[in-house]
């Protein structure tokens, strides 16, 4: 095996190697390996490898170092994912919803819920006003985490960092006083809606997991 193989190390010379041993390591060897390395020639985009990303540094480069090629997963991936171990994340699970109807008032942190137009607006667990057939506004799908016009990223599993005011190991509810918020005193007044969001992890974090809607003692007022 020679310089075809990528784990073929090159041998030093020493002080009885003649010059035509010089010559023919230097171009059989040397030059031979060196002109099979084609970094430059990487091509991702288009390829069979999307999602990935890669950059070779130069002197005027900003997101390598010069000489280094450095490797990384693309923000999008265009296409699906297949895992066979175990995945951790340490924020959230978000999606993002083009809504089709009114996102008027909804800002980052609130929960929401989908109206019957397709819009987005923010979720409440109160008795009366809950609903406006056919949806429901106890029905939760996550909190907001941005929203650009009528495109909002909402969160709805994983870990949220954007809480504030939170009482750790708390399990808190869906408010029934304030549009899109949140409480961990449990609701109990008739016809309103028990909905478990999530459990705190520290005054500003906690575990999303939305649970199913409980309305009290009534059908939907």
């Amino acid at each position: 095996m020679g310089v075809e193989d990528n784990e073929f190390q090159i041998a030093n010379l020493n002080a009885n190697t003649s010059f035509f041993d010089w010559f023919t390591k230097t171009n059989d060897e040397i030059i031979s390996k060196l002109n099979k390395i084609e970094i430059y020639n990487i091509d991702i985009q288009g390829s069979g490898v999307q999602g990935v990303s890669a950059a070779l540094g130069n002197s005027a480069a900003t997101n390598a170092t010069a000489g280094f090629l450095r490797f990384g997963l693309a923000d999008t991936v265009p296409h699906g994912i297949t895992l066979q171990g175990d995945l951790v994340l340490s924020g959230s699970s978000d999606f993002t919803y083009t809504a089709l109807g009114s996102t008027a008032n909804v800002g980052t942190g609130g929960f929401v819920c989908l109206t019957s137009s397709g819009g987005v607006t923010h979720s409440n667990a109160a008795a009366t006003g809950i609903t406006s057939t056919p949806f429901h506004k106890n029905e939760t799908i996550g909190v907001v985490k941005s929203i650009d016009g009528n495109v909002v990223r909402v969160a709805n599993s994983g870990i949220y960092n954007e809480f504030v005011g939170l009482t750790t190991g708390q399990l808190y509810y869906l408010d029934p006083t304030d549009d899109g918020g949140y409480t961990f005193n449990r609701p109990t007044g008739a016809g309103q809606t028990i909905k478990p969001l999530f459990i705190s992890l520290s005054s500003t974090s906690g575990l999303l997991q939305i649970g199913a809607s409980d309305v009290i003692g009534s059908t939907f007022a």
